[in-house]
């Protein structure tokens, strides 16, 4: 009985940083898509990332991420499953990061201000999934054991 009693502490105060995280991601991920979808031509100036159509798109996304960012956020219990499909996402976004900077030359001429804000933002959203991995990694366990009772 204390092990469970500490699970669900444990599991408690882990729900109160995640939530966190989530929202922090959320914000972020919200000022990002915003500035895609509404500067499209500022940014594309900037970064040297041409394709206007492409950094509006990405805007949206981000933009209905955020609407599951933040739903996700507010529930009584936050699901791990559903963190860990952030996580997964967010994962996704780093590598597709490293992905563009690589083929720099092949479709764009990134920017030196265009890597940078690549690199950061590539580099918070790894925080962000690296924090979501953690939670489901040691939520895991506690979820399976929700779905036997």
């Amino acid at each position: 009985m204390k092990q469970q009693e500490k699970s669900g502490a444990n599991l408690m105060a882990e729900e109160a940083v995640i939530r966190k995280v989530l929202l922090m991601n959320a914000v972020s991920s919200g000022a990002c898509g915003l500035l895609l979808l509404l500067f499209p031509g500022f940014i594309a100036d900037w970064t040297g990332l041409e394709n206007r159509l492409s950094l509006m798109g990405t805007g949206v996304f981000l933009l209905v991420v955020v609407a599951f960012l933040s739903w996700a956020a507010t529930r009584s219990v936050v699901s791990p499953r559903v963190v860990l499909v952030f996580s997964i996402l967010d994962f996704l976004w780093v590598i597709d990061s490293m992905l563009l900077l690589v083929g720099n030359g092949s479709a764009y001429t990134i920017t030196l201000f265009g890597m940078w804000a690549i690199i950061l933002v590539a580099a918070v959203v790894g925080v962000f999934a690296i924090c979501e991995a953690t939670y489901w990694w040691y939520n895991r366990p506690l979820e399976s054991q929700k779905q036997h009772r």
